[in-house]
């Protein structure tokens, strides 16, 4: 899901995936609306069993 400003500049995007092991995946990115460059990523990754491992990567993007 994309997020756009009034001027149609991408703001946010969120992503949600499964991987073949079975886990859940979401990232959130957010992007400077002058440059387009992504500000912060906010990835989590949920496992079968329940654990839930969060990163958080500022002035970069790691996943789609």
């Amino acid at each position: 899901m994309k997020t756009f400003d009034n001027a149609g500049r991408l703001v946010a995007e969120i992503n949600r995936f499964r991987t073949s092991g079975g886990n859940s995946v979401t990232t959130n990115t957010m992007y400077d609306t002058n440059s387009g460059r992504p500000v912060n990523q906010n990835i989590s990754v949920q496992q079968p069993n329940g654990q839930v491992t969060t990163t958080n990567v500022i002035n970069g993007k790691l996943l789609p």
